[in-house]
């Protein structure tokens, strides 16, 4: 029994949906939450690209600092 060209083009196809199907909702890496609290953290940041972080001379450190969080 040989088989056309286009009986295999179509076999491919179908297999390949398959494989799709079963592959679209497979989780080969969790997803990550962040904990969802109430609660405030503290962060002290003591260096900043090897330096250290000095404020102005007339601030007293007690305020707070504006702070970009990047990814």
């Amino acid at each position: 029994m040989k088989i056309d060209a286009y009986t295999r083009i179509v076999l491919t196809v179908i297999a390949g949906c398959l494989v799709y199907m079963v592959a679209k909702d497979l989780v080969l890496v969790p997803s990550a939450h962040a904990q969802v609290t109430d609660a405030v953290t503290a962060v002290n940041i003591v260096q900043v690209a090897g330096s250290p972080v000095v404020g102005p001379r007339d601030s007293n450190f007690e305020t707070a600092l504006p702070v970009r969080v990047l990814q």
